[in-house]
């Protein structure tokens, strides 16, 4: 695992933590799930 810091805009954290609380998950695994759902789908559109 690396540790990272990165800048996000308040706002996006905002509705990141709004969706961690919902969906019970912590904001970082929330953020990782994010990030995995994210390169899994670009994958996809590199593969066709």
């Amino acid at each position: 695992m690396i540790n990272s810091q990165i800048r996000i805009p308040e706002e996006l954290w905002n509705k990141i933590k709004e969706i961690s609380e919902k969906e019970e998950r912590s904001i970082n695994s929330q953020i990782i799930y994010i990030l995995k759902i994210y390169a899994e789908e670009y994958e996809k559109k590199e593969n066709n």
